[in-house]
C-alpha cells in the first residue's frame, strides 16, 4: 500500500510540476511581455497583469513544492549534514520531515478553510473578474499530496532510491 502511495504522490508531483512549467511559465511570459509592450509602446498596461501574474506564480510555486520534496531539494545545511553519521542523518531527516508534515497539514487546512470563505464572500481579483477560490482549492490539493509525501518519508515508506537527493554539477 505504501509503495502505491509513493508512486501516486511521485506521479502527481511530476504532473503538477509539468503543468507549472509548460502552462504556468509560458502564461507568465505572455502576460508580462504583453504588459511591458503595452506599457512602453502605447502607455496602456494591462490593469490586471500584476494580479494574474502573482496568482500564476503562486500556483507554479505550490505545484512544484511536491517535486522538490520528492527530490529532497529543500534547503538544508549540507556542510554539516554530510559529516553526520547514519543515525544522526536519520534523526535530522525525521525532524525535518515531521516539521514539513506539520507545515503541510496547517497549509492544507488553511487553504481549504479559505476556499469556503472566498466563495462565501465572493473574493477575487480587483482588476479582473477572477475568483480566488480555485487557486486556494489548488493549493489545498497540492498540500494534501505534500503532507502525504512528508508522512511517507517520516515513516520510512520511501525507498532510498526513490528519494535520492538531486546532485548539482557546477
Amino acid at each position: 500500500m505504501s509503495i502505491l502511495l509513493v508512486r501516486l504522490t511521485s506521479r502527481l508531483s511530476g504532473i503538477l510540476h509539468l503543468i507549472g512549467v509548460y502552462v504556468g511559465i509560458p502564461a507568465l511570459i505572455l502576460i508580462i511581455s504583453t504588459d511591458v509592450l503595452l506599457r512602453y509602446v502605447v502607455n496602456r498596461p494591462l490593469r490586471w497583469g500584476n494580479e494574474v501574474s502573482a496568482l500564476i506564480q503562486l500556483a507554479v510555486l505550490v505545484g512544484s513544492l511536491n517535486l522538490c520534496t520528492e527530490q529532497r531539494g529543500h534547503v538544508r545545511m549540507d556542510a554539516l549534514y554530510v559529516r553526520f553519521g547514519p543515525r544522526l542523518k536519520r534523526l535530522t531527516d525525521a525532524v525535518a520531515n515531521g516539521c514539513g508534515f506539520i507545515f503541510a497539514a496547517f497549509f492544507t487546512y488553511q487553504s481549504f478553510a479559505s476556499v469556503v470563505e472566498m466563495v462565501r464572500f465572493n473574493q477575487g481579483a480587483e482588476m479582473i473578474n477572477l475568483p480566488y477560490w480555485p487557486f486556494a482549492l489548488f493549493m489545498g490539493l497540492c498540500g494534501i499530496i505534500l503532507a502525504l509525501r512528508f508522512a511517507l518519508e517520516l515513516f520510512g515508506c520511501v525507498p532510498d532510491t526513490a528519494a535520492a537527493p538531486v546532485e548539482e554539477s557546477i
